[in-house]
C-alpha cells in the first residue's frame, strides 16, 4: 500500500512541478530530507525517486519563463566557491576514485538543490512554504523515533538506524543533532502558523524532537540540547517564564531518563576533569572519546601533509590515504584504533580541503550566523518584517547547534544545514528589498509570475495573495 501511495503522489507531482518549478524544489526537499522510497518495502524501495524529481525540476527550471535570479551576498558566493574548491581537491586527492563517489553521492547533489533554492524561493510565501516541507520530512522521522523510544521504555539507544539508512542521519548521534536544528524551526512556525492544527502539529513536532533525542542515548545531543537551551533563553524576552519551561524541563529529564543514559552523560562529563592531558592517562577515558581525540590528531598530521588543498573528501576515513598516519601509542593501542570517521565538522573538512577549504567553510557558518544578528537588528521594531526577525532568530540558534554539536561528528555536509544557510540568505534578500528598495526578484503582473500574482491587489512580491498576512498566532 506505501508504494502505491508513492508511486501516486510521484506522478501527480510531475505536471505540477513541470508547471511551477518551485514546487519541484519542494519535492526536491521532501525527497532529500524524508527518503520516502525508504519506508516502503515493495517495489518502490527499489525505485529513484530521487532521481525523477531532480530531473523534472532540472527541466521545469531550464525551461520556465519564470525570473530566476541570484540572491546575491557574499555568503552565497562563498558557497559557490567551497564546492568548486572540494571538486578540486576530491580530483587531486591521492585516491581520487574515492573522493570523486562521495562528491557525486551527495556533496553536489546538495549543492545543486540548494542552488536552485538560492534562485527559485524568491517571495515569503515560498520561503515559508520551503520551510513546512523541510520541518514536515524531518520532523516525521522525530515522531517516529520518539514513538519507538517511548514503547521502548527509552532504550531503543542501544540499536543503530535512526534516520533514513544511508544518509547523513541513519546514525543516532548525526539524527540527535538534526533534530535539535529543527525544533527551533518548529517554534517558529508554531508562533505563526494560521490555524490551531498546523499550530499543535509544530508543537508535537517539538516534543518529538526532544524525547527523540533522549532516545538516540546521544552525549553529544544531550550536550548540543543544553547549549540551544541557553541561547534560546538569551534570545527569549521574558527570560522568567522560559527559564522557568526549561528548568521544569530539565527536572523531568533527571526524573525520567533511564540510568543507563545518565551513565553516559556522567562518563562525558567526567572526561573533562582532572585530566590535565588527554593522552597522558588514556585509561581514564571513555574510549569512544578518546578514539575521537585520536582521530583529530590523526586528522591534523593528514592536513600538515597537505595544508592548501587537503587530501579529497572522506579522506581520513579512507583506509587507502590515512592508513599511514595512524600511530601505534594512540589510546594505548585499543582495537578498536583505526582509520575511522573524523568526528569533528571543522577537522573533516580541514583533512578534506586543507586551510582554504576550512576557511571558506567557517566564513558560511559564522557568516551566515552574523547574518541572522544583521537581520534581527534591521527588523526591530518593524511590524511587516516580525516574521523575519523571529525565523533570523530561530535559525541563529538552529545554527549554533550545529556548531557546537557537531564538533563530535562527521556532519560537514550535511543537506539541511546547508538550507537552513539558504533559509538565512533569503530572508536577508527580501528584507533588503522591504527596507532598502533593492529590486524584487518576484515579477508580480508581467511575464513569469502565476496567474495568483498576476491578479488585481497582488502588488506586494513578497506576499502570494493565497498566504495571506503572517502573523503571530
Amino acid at each position: 500500500m506505501r508504494d502505491i501511495i508513492i508511486v501516486i503522489g510521484l506522478v501527480v507531482l510531475i505536471p505540477m512541478i513541470l508547471k511551477r518549478p518551485y514546487i519541484g524544489a519542494l519535492a526536491w526537499t521532501w525527497i532529500a530530507i524524508l527518503n520516502p522510497h525508504q519506508e516502503a518495502f515493495g517495489f518502490s524501495s527499489q525505485l529513484r525517486p530521487n532521481l525523477l524529481i531532480v530531473l523534472v525540476t532540472l527541466l521545469s527550471f531550464a525551461v520556465s519563463s519564470e525570473r530566476k535570479m541570484w540572491p546575491g551576498g557574499k555568503t552565497a558566493l562563498v558557497f559557490v566557491l567551497f564546492i568548486i574548491w572540494t571538486t578540486v581537491t576530491s580530483l587531486l586527492s591521492p585516491d581520487p576514485e574515492t573522493a570523486m563517489e562521495f562528491w557525486f553521492d551527495f556533496v553536489i547533489k546538495m549543492a545543486i538543490h540548494v542552488i536552485i533554492i538560492l534562485m527559485i524561493i524568491n517571495s515569503r510565501h515560498r520561503l515559508i512554504s520551503l520551510l513546512w516541507c523541510f520541518a514536515l520530512s524531518l520532523g516525521y522521522h522525530a515522531v517516529k523515533i520518539s514513538l519507538v523510544t517511548v514503547k521502548s521504555g527509552f532504550v531503543i539507544g542501544r540499536y543503530t538506524g535512526f534516520g533514513p539508512a544511508n544518509t547523513m542521519i541513519d546514525d543516532r548521534n548525526h539524527f540527535a543533532v538534526a533534530v535539535l536544528m529543527l525544533a527551533p524551526l518548529l517554534f517558529f512556525l508554531w508562533k505563526y502558523a494560521s490555524n490551531r492544527l498546523m499550530r499543535n502539529a509544530a508543537l508535537l513536532g517539538m516534543i518529538c524532537c526532544f524525547i527523540a533525542v533522549i532516545g538516540s542515548f546521544s552525549r553529544g545531543g544531550m550536550l548540543t540540547m543544553i547549549a540551544m537551551m541557553g541561547v534560546l533563553w538569551l534570545r527569549t524576552n521574558n527570560k522568567l517564564v522560559s527559564g522557568t519551561v526549561m528548568a521544569a524541563g530539565a527536572l523531568l529529564l533527571v526524573t525520567f531518563a533511564p540510568e543507563s543514559f545518565k551513565d553516559r552523560i556522567e562518563s562525558a562529563v567526567e572526561q573533562f576533569r582532572e585530566n590535565e592531558s588527554r593522552f597522558d592517562d588514556d585509561k581514564q577515558l571513555d574510549e569512544s572519546f578518546c578514539l575521537r581525540l585520536a582521530a583529530w590528531q590523526l586528522g591534523w598530521e593528514m592536513t600538515l601533509d597537505r595544508p592548501i588543498h587537503g587530501s579529497g573528501l572522506r579522506s581520513i576515513q579512507n583506509p587507502e590515504v590515512a592508513t599511514e598516519y595512524l600511530q601505534e601509542s594512540a589510546c594505548n593501542g585499543s582495537e578498536d584504533y583505526k582509520v575511522r570517521a573524523a568526528h569533528n565538522i571543522y577537522v573533516e573538512v580541514l583533512s578534506d580541503s586543507g586551510f582554504v577549504g576550512l576557511g571558506m567553510f567557517l566564513f558560511i557558518l559564522v557568516g551566515s550566523i552574523l547574518h541572522c544578528s544583521v537581520i534581527i537588528r534591521r527588523t526591530r521594531s518593524k511590524p511587516q518584517l516580525q516574521w523575519a526577525h523571529d525565523l533570523a532568530k530561530m535559525l541563529q540558534v538552529s545554527l549554533i547547534g550545529y556548531a557546537i554539536g557537531s564538533t563530535l561528528l562527521s556532519f560537514s555536509y550535511y543537506d539541511g544545514y546547508y538550507l537552513m544557510v539558504a533559509m538565512i540568505i533569503i530572508t536577508g534578500r527580501l528584507v533588503s528589498e522591504e527596507l532598502d528598495g533593492v529590486e524584487p526578484r518576484r515579477i508580480v503582473n508581467g511575464r513569469g509570475a502565476g496567474r495568483r500574482d498576476r491578479r488585481p491587489g497582488a502588488q506586494n512580491p513578497n506576499q502570494d495573495v493565497a498566504a495571506g498576512p503572517l502573523k503571530p498566532a
